[in-house]
This record gives structure tokens, sequence and C-alpha cells, in this order.
């Protein structure tokens, strides 16, 4: 083994490599760090279309069928109850990162 040189052993078809990232035979990746990175961002973006393929349940399937409702009263209604929902929300994730950046 020469001074500087790394060899590295493809885990796919066991060939031994010299400074190189991708196997020369077989093109697999040599990089650990990186075969790890790319199977969580697969599983991230296959987690993401699962929940995006999500049908909404009963009561968000209400809640938006109201906002929708011929009636301009009980649109309006709906639209209130949306607009001080995301009010709460908005505040409550404010204090959790004032809290988090408290702590760290």
């Amino acid at each position: 083994m020469s001074k500087g040189q790394v060899h590295i052993r493809c885990s796919s078809c066991g060939t031994f490599n010299v400074d190189v990232e991708i196997c020369a035979t077989c093109g697999h990746s040599l990089n650990v760090i990186r075969q790890r990175e790319q199977v969580r961002k697969a599983a991230e973006r296959e987690r993401i279309a699962k929940v995006l393929a999500e049908e909404p349940n009963l009561i968000e399937k209400f809640l938006l069928k109201m906002t929708e409702h011929p009636w301009l009263v009980v649109r309006l209604f709906f639209k209130v109850i949306y607009g001080v929902w995301f009010a709460v929300m908005a505040i409550a994730m404010f204090l959790a990162w004032l809290i988090g950046m408290i702590v760290a």
C-alpha cells in the first residue's frame, strides 16, 4: 500500500479501488456517508409522498366543505375560525422556537 492512497473494497462486488468514490467495476458508491444520506433522503421522499397521498379525515373534510358553503354567513364563520386557528398556531410555533433558542 502506497503512502497517501486510500484502498477501499466495494461492498457490492468486492473489488478493491484506489482513491475513488465510485467503484470502477460496478459503479456502486464507495462513500458510506453519501450512501446513508441517499437512503435517508429516499425514505424522507417516500414518507412525504405517503403523507401527501393520504385522504383528509372526516373533520378536515367537513371544515373544507364548510369554507366553500353557498351561504355567506357559514363561509365567513369558518374562515374566521381558520384565521384564529392559524394565529394561535403561529404564536405557539414562535414560543416553541423562542424556548428552543433560550435553552440551546
